[in-house]
């Protein structure tokens, strides 16, 4: 009896007591998760700017290689040849406010051809911000940061040496989130090591990073080491790197911007494994071999050479060019990834080239030129902008735009034609373009910083618009060109930081310089501001006002904040600022209108809660457009797009007031466009 009762009490003291140990727990498991989150906050560096040199050894494993591999931005050097190689780089990496990186390379060796870079992408892995709220340059949410909290599970185990073991899982299966664990200070919340596992862009990885205690450097790694696996319509590429932070070597004036091991040598702060000392014996018996070898060059290995090596690296790589005063870059001659489509407008193609000449560090110039096709237009697009800044801590700089825009239609044109000749408006001319004109533009304007808060812009603007048909306005007696110069200001005026952008532009045309025969007047007001969000959310909200206060002639319309535009770049254009089914035409035929966009970005919206899809949607947007025009009722666009890392897609509907009027869609490829 003795014994059951002694049972009984034993069993209802430990009913009673659960309650408070359970809540004991979840109370110290959530202290350690906020230690950590608030870790960054009170071990901030003493110092704006931390140097640091980096050294990082990437071994790379072709395991599997087809031809679409010449295809892809940066692979050329992978797609033949040697199926292992390593790249060794010694770089000066800048820590900006204990998390921004400003990365300089100064010294590269390795067995790749060229000392090129292969899957660049890699890059990004070296060194995660694991406190922010973006890993990877605003991709993948770090379980690490509080605003992130939400999407992911957290399970804890506490060690004997005052350290405890966090894993973490996401809530959904998604390429945005990471799984894996850290092992944290338990006192501090400091975390001494993290292993994550995820995607980026076309590539699977886990790394594994270990992070300093000492020199008041707790939140620099000191060592991380990465595996990672590309895999593309057969083709599958393994890697293996490996960076060492806070190197002792010193880069001197000697050395910089070497290539070759020698120079590596003397940088290299752990040295070669076996494996890798005969990687690069094997390239240095090669190089001796066609050394020799081309002292009676063969004709098929001479054109091969030529061929391949230089016309077809120059078609498929991008080409980079860097020294202390000159910077150039110009993406693939030809990228068959780099096409977007539209209902309205059709399949486009575009390239970018960019310059960069330093006089001084407050003086240099840059010229960014664009190129593109528009297949359904059949047009040649072209913009060069050349800049001068002369004083870049007041925005100080000259420009110098030269372009030709989209096509305009002047509906005026077609009815000054019917009332000189006398001809009905049931007539209806076979040619139903004939009132469109090619625009070409030159833009010239100087830039400088009044105020912290305010910018103005002054200059002249050149229109010269030639007739598509010349043929069918020279038929009726009708000038083939029109042309207009108007001098311009501008205000843009930005009242407090990261907050809306306002912008006041005037333009008013002469007649008579440069053989300009348009009289206007033109005022535009608009309002824009990008809220960025917690957990990688983004709030694109703009709004607008322009119109023609003086008009001598009602030929052409040509807003500056309010026009059609054929080339688009990708998911992170101005998709959010245009209106993607209203027809080209509208554009040009009032007098004055009021605009107003807006659209909202989240990594984790709907798609992404999807099964086995969702895994693959990075980002989704929900898009409302509203625009309204003279003798128009209000044109309404709402819309619905995703991202990933094959393409950008949105679906659109628009309505007059609330009449639906038609519904299109629209995508870009953003394969390799990172790459």
């Amino acid at each position: 009896m003795k014994c059951k009762t002694l049972i009984n009490l034993t069993v209802l003291g430990i009913l009673t007591c659960m309650p408070s140990i359970i809540y004991a727990k979840a109370e110290k498991d959530s202290l350690i998760l906020d230690r950590v989150y608030a870790y960054p906050l009170y071990h901030k560096p003493t110092n704006d700017t931390i140097q640091n040199h980096v050294y990082t050894k990437t071994f790379y494993n072709v395991e599997r290689r087809n031809p679409i591999l010449w295809l892809i931005p940066t692979m050329y050097v992978l797609a033949d040849g040697d199926r292992e190689c390593i790249r060794e780089s010694y770089k000066n990496a800048n820590i900006i406010n204990g998390h921004d990186i400003d990365v300089k390379q100064e010294v590269v060796s390795g067995t790749i051809r060229s000392n090129r870079r292969a899957i660049p992408t890699l890059s990004e892995l070296i060194t995660p911000r694991i406190y922010d709220e973006a890993m990877f340059n605003r991709h993948i949410l770090s379980p690490f940061n509080r605003s992130n909290k939400r999407f992911y599970r957290y399970t804890q185990t506490t060690n004997a040496n005052g350290t405890t073991r966090i894993d973490f899982v996401p809530k959904h299966f998604n390429t945005q989130l990471l799984s894996g664990y850290a092992i944290i200070e338990t006192e501090t919340g400091r975390i001494l090591r993290a292993v994550l596992n995820g995607e980026y862009d076309m590539i699977t990885f886990r790394t594994e990073i270990m992070y300093s205690s000492k020199g008041g450097r707790f939140l620099e790694p000191w060592r991380s080491s990465t595996a990672a696996t590309f895999k593309f319509m057969g083709n599958r590429i393994s890697t293996v790197f490996s960076s060492y932070y806070n190197c002792p070597a010193v880069i001197n004036d000697s050395i910089r911007g070497a290539s070759g091991r020698a120079a590596m040598d003397t940088l290299r702060p752990v040295p070669l494994t076996v494996h890798e000392e005969e990687l690069y014996e094997a390239k240095e018996m090669k190089e001796e071999s066609e050394a020799k070898a081309d002292t009676v060059p063969e004709k098929p290995n001479l054109l091969k050479k030529i061929f391949w090596d230089t016309i077809g690296e120059t078609l498929v790589t991008p080409i980079e060019a860097e020294s202390k005063q000159v910077y150039f870059e110009l993406s693939p001659i030809i990228n068959p990834l780099y096409v977007s489509y539209s209902d309205t407008k059709g399949f486009s193609y575009k390239m970018a080239l960019g310059f960069q000449y330093i006089f001084s560090q407050y003086r240099y110039l840059t010229l960014d030129p664009s190129f593109g096709y528009n297949f359904k237009i059949r047009q040649f697009y072209f913009d060069v902008p050349l800049r001068m800044t002369y004083n870049p801590k007041r925005n100080g700089y000259a420009e110098i735009i030269f372009a030709n825009g989209n096509r305009s239609g002047s509906s005026s044109v077609e009815q000054t034609v019917r009332e000189k000749l006398g001809i009905p408006d049931s007539v209806v001319f076979e040619d139903r373009d004939q009132h469109k004109f090619k625009d070409t533009y030159l833009r010239v304007f100087n830039n400088i910083m009044l105020f912290d808060w305010i910018d103005i812009e002054s200059g002249f603007i050149f229109h010269r618009r030639s007739a598509v048909n010349k043929e069918w306005m020279r038929q009726y007696d009708m000038p083939t060109d029109y042309r207009s110069f108007a001098p311009m200001i501008g205000l843009k005026i930005r009242p407090w930081y990261e907050g809306p952008l306002f912008s006041i532009d005037w333009q008013r045309g002469i007649n008579g310089v440069a053989k300009s025969n348009i009289d206007y007047e033109l005022v535009e007001i608009d309002a824009s501001w990008k809220r960025k969000l917690s957990y990688l959310r983004l709030l694109n909200l703009r709004a607008g006002f322009g119109a023609y206060t003086r008009k001598a002639q009602n030929y052409f319309v040509d807003y500056a904040n309010f026009q059609d535009t054929n080339l688009p770049e990708g998911w992170d254009d101005d998709w959010s600022g245009d209106f993607q089914l209203l027809d080209g035409d509208e554009y040009n035929r009032s007098n004055y209108y009021f605009r107003a966009n807006a659209s909202y970005e989240s990594p984790l919206l709907i798609a992404t809660r999807l099964p086995y899809l969702g895994k693959y949607i990075e980002k989704e947007r929900i898009y409302f457009s509203s625009v309204l025009l003279e003798r128009s009722r209000p044109y309404i666009e709402i819309g619905y797009g995703f991202t990933n890392r094959y393409i950008s897609a949105a679906a659109f509907a628009s309505f007059r007031n609330t009449t639906f009027m038609d519904i299109g869609f629209k995508f870009d490829f953003e394969l390799f466009r990172r790459w």
